[in-house]
């Protein structure tokens, strides 16, 4: 009796023992299979955040060539020259670190999305801005059609034919050379060129904008009406026709189609 007592104390031990083991054994496989969720979740968590990250990268390549694009046409330095700039200003911080967590990565993710677009958006409408206004300075009379100096200013003079008479001059005389290059002071469509009046053989530019401009006396024209040119290109050449005392152009700026003095868009 006393060894079946034995023997049945040892058994229920090691029955307790068992059990207590395949509790314990049951506990850390439910714990490992939670850390398995856990981990998977994680790791799907980090593929959604690198799906979105590549994204962000995407539209941010977008935002900065635009964002180049604007700068060039302006003359601005280019961003990284800027960062290379405030590098040298801008003293670094100590502090204590900060845990950082998939919740931070995809909210600071998530603002950067949304900041993206609106960001595009305002570059975009600026570069179209930017471009009217370059095509507009692009038309806009300015400079002098030839080389030379001003023999006789806008506004009322004597006349240059003798007498005491005294008339308004339309526009500028610059005297230069016989057969100098005249050239167009801004891009514009010839409305006329030919003889006409006192003006001798001329040039009529319509530089769009409200601006016409007029090359007259020349010796020989190089354009047509109808043909368009840009600020630069040879229209005709310096010569005395028309009602003229020696070989100059007689330059006149329009606008609205009031005569301007041309002094002030020959800088």
């Amino acid at each position: 009796m006393r060894l079946a007592a034995a023997m049945l104390l040892v058994s229920l031990v090691t029955l307790t023992w068992l059990v207590a083991d395949y509790l314990r054994l049951q506990r850390a496989a439910e714990e490992n299979q939670e850390l398995r969720a856990l981990v998977n979740e994680q790791e799907r968590q980090i593929q959604a955040l690198g799906l979105q990250a590549a994204v962000v990268r995407e539209r941010m390549a977008e935002l900065e060539l635009l964002d180049a694009e604007v700068r060039q046409m302006v003359g601005l330095p280019t961003a990284e020259e800027e960062r290379n700039a405030a590098s040298t200003t801008v003293s670094s911080r100590g502090g204590p670190a900060q845990r950082v967590t998939l919740t931070d990565i995809r909210n600071t993710l998530t603002l950067a999305a949304m900041e993206i677009e609106p960001a595009k958006e305002r570059l975009e409408d600026l570069k179209e801005e930017v471009e009217a206004e370059q095509e507009r300075l692009a038309h806009i009379p300015n400079g002098w059609p030839v080389k030379g100096r001003i023999s006789s200013p806008f506004g009322v003079r004597r006349s240059p034919f003798g007498g005491s008479s005294t008339e308004f001059h339309a526009g500028v005389d610059i005297a230069a050379s016989y057969g100098t290059a005249v050239r167009a002071t801004g891009a514009a469509r010839v409305v006329f060129a030919g003889i006409k009046g006192g003006y001798g053989r001329v040039v009529i530019l319509d530089h769009g904008y409200g601006y016409r401009t007029v090359y007259g006396h020349n010796s020989k024209l190089n354009v047509k009406t109808g043909q368009t040119v840009e600020r630069g290109d040879i229209i005709a050449y310096v010569g005395s026709s028309g009602r003229s005392t020696g070989p100059h152009v007689h330059y006149e700026v329009l606008y609205q189609g009031r005569n301007k003095n041309p002094s002030e868009y020959m800088p």
